[in-house]
This record gives structure tokens, sequence and C-alpha cells, in this order.
């Protein structure tokens, strides 16, 4: 019978209890355990009779054993008028700081799963830092898991950004790095911060490695509660059943499928940065699609990737659409590159060349 939910408590204490309208992913993995413990007395059964020579009733207890699973209920998709209740609704996606990119691909839109790809040491975390510091400032919920910086790195990475948006210039990454911030004036970055999210209803939740690994059954649980999910990267996720992502190029590509339904099915954005593998490094022009890390199933499930490559010297990054499900792919646009004061501006092909030169010039 079933338990008592103080019950459950006390006999698995660590059991995360959640709220779902839809429980067919939880019941299908009861299924599954209990499908399993089927077959194999099916195949025992059915072993010994093979034993005792009788081959026809193997046959029939296998073929009895069928496997149970949820079902969705038919919906009349073509006739059914629901929809158009919200039809004159506009379709909102998470807007982009990156004008070229927004119009290219309206924004990060609901049920869509993004890639942001490059080589390490590129800027990866940096725009993603600068993406989700525009969304929650103009009022989405967001979602971050950092895989790779401690909570320190990540808190110095927002609040540094944040600084710059809100002109606070004496705090960047580099002064909190040192603790050169007077702590009052710190207090006061921090307040302006929270202010501001209240008035925009905007909304950051962060996870770090401290938190535990980051898995899609994770994953899945809150992403219903955001309108974007990122995770920094998926190189670093683990399965449900603790696998590594890097470990096989099979688990990276069951990972990105699951992410990709996950956006969908809970109506969420989902942004996710990923590898370039070796053959992406050489060269001045963004990677391309086929030089993904570890599986094309990164490239097949995702609506828009986007790879970039950081110019000479740090001071500009390039980027390149490679994937646009539903837009025009391969345009190129650049932006200036400043992760210390967290400043990340589109600029032309040409700006971004004259701030190479002077680099050079200076050197």
């Amino acid at each position: 019978s079933e338990p008592s939910r103080d019950a459950f408590r006390v006999e698995f204490p660590h059991f995360v209890f959640c709220e779902h309208e839809d429980v067919r992913s939880a019941a299908d993995l009861v299924f599954r355990s209990y499908n399993k413990r089927q077959l194999a007395d099916a195949l025992t059964t059915a072993t010994e009779l093979s034993g005792m020579g009788d081959v026809n009733a193997a046959y029939q207890v296998l073929h009895s054993t069928r496997p149970l699973g949820t079902d969705v209920k038919v919906r009349p998709l073509l006739t059914d008028l629901n929809f158009l209740d919200t039809w004159e609704d506009p379709v909102i996606g998470v807007e982009l700081p990156y004008p070229t990119l927004q119009r290219a691909t309206g924004g990060i839109r609901p049920g869509n799963l993004w890639y942001l790809a490059a080589r390490p040491g590129q800027g990866k975390t940096a725009h993603l830092v600068n993406i989700v510091k525009n969304a929650v400032l103009t009022g989405n919920r967001v979602m971050f898991y950092s895989l790779e910086m401690s909570e320190d790195e990540v808190r110095e990475r927002f609040h540094a950004a944040m600084a710059g948006y809100l002109n606070y210039p004496d705090i960047t990454v580099n002064t909190l790095r040192e603790r050169k911030v007077d702590r009052y004036r710190y207090k006061e970055l921090i307040q302006d911060i929270d202010n501001r999210l209240a008035k925009s209803g905007g909304c950051l939740d962060l996870h770090t490695p401290k938190d535990g690994p980051v898995t899609p059954g994770l994953v899945a649980r809150r992403a219903g509660d955001y309108q974007l999910t990122v995770v920094d990267y998926i190189g670093l996720m683990k399965t449900d059943s603790g696998v590594a992502s890097i470990e096989d190029w099979r688990v990276a590509a069951s990972l990105s499928n699951e992410l990709k339904y996950i956006a969908e099915s809970n109506t969420t954005g989902l942004l996710s940065a990923a590898q370039i593998n070796r053959e992406g490094a050489h060269g001045q022009a963004p990677p391309r699609l086929n030089n993904l890390s570890q599986s094309d199933a990164l490239g097949q499930d995702a609506d828009v990737l986007v790879t970039l490559r950081a110019k000479p010297h740090g001071v500009a990054s390039h980027f390149s659409i490679e994937k646009n499900r539903h837009g025009i792919t391969g345009q190129h646009f650049f932006t200036v590159f400043d992760v210390n004061t967290g400043s990340f501006q589109e600029v032309s092909a040409t700006t971004a060349d004259d701030l190479v030169e002077s680099v050079e010039a200076e050197l």
C-alpha cells in the first residue's frame, strides 16, 4: 500500500519531493524496474522449461511477458480549438544582449535547446553570464548550473557583470578576487541588484559543484519554474545513474537528447555550453558545426548552435551562427570582450580588428 509522506521521509530522508502536473516520467521509472524483474523471472522460468524439453511452454512464458509503461492520451490535434485561446498572445523568448543574434533567432524561445560552443579559455562562461544578466534584468527567471567554478568564482562573475551595468566601475572581477572592494560599498551593490531584480521581476538561482552533480533528472525537476535554464557545461554533466558525459560520446548523445526533451516538455529555454574538438582550435574564424566535441547529436538536437573564437589578445569575440532551425544560418557578429568589467557589447568587424591592432601597436 502507499506509505504516508512522513513514513517515506523516514525511510528515504534524501528523497526530493516536488509537485508535477505530468507524472509519466516518474511512473516510467517504476515500470522500468518492474519490467526488469518480470523479464528476469520469465527468463529463469523459460530456461527451466527448455531444460525439461518443453519448448512451447518456454516460448509462451516469454511471449506473455510484455513490458508495461505509461501512455499518452490521444488528442485531436488538427481539430482541437483550445490553442486559439492564446492566439493573440505574443510568442516571447528570452531576449539576447547581441542584436544580430536576437534578430536572427527572435531570442531563446520556450522549448528551444541552444548550445554555445568554443575551445577552452575562449570566453564561453563569460558570455553565458552576460546573457543571463540581460535575461534577469528584463524580468526572466533563470537557473544557472555551474559545473566547474566554485561559489566564490560564480559570485564574482555575476557581481562584476552587474556592477558594470549598474555603474559601479570600481567593482570588477579582479578587485573582488583580491578583496579590494570596501565591504559597505559591496553591500550597496548587492542591495542595488536586489532592488533591480525586484523591480524587473527577474530571478537568478545558482547551482555550483558544492551542491552536487548535475543530472537530467535534477534539471527536469526544476526546469518548469524558469524561463531559462543554463548549463555550464554539458561535458561535465552526469547521467541519472552517475556516468559522466565525457566518458563516452554515446553518453553525451543521450544527455543532449534528454536536454532537448526537458526543454520541450517544460516549455522552457535551455542554453548549454559545449566544447570544440582539437581540430577546431586552428584558424582565425569561429569553429564549424563539425568541430563539436564528443558527439554530432548536440548539433542534431540543437535549435540554435553558436560557435565563438576569441580575437587575438582577447580583446573581442567572433561568433558564427552555425545552426538556426527556424532562421538564417551562417551569420557572423563580433563583441568586445572584457571579463573583468563584464562588458560584452556587440561591435562591427572593423571595430574588433581596430581593437586588435591597437593592442599590437602597444606591444
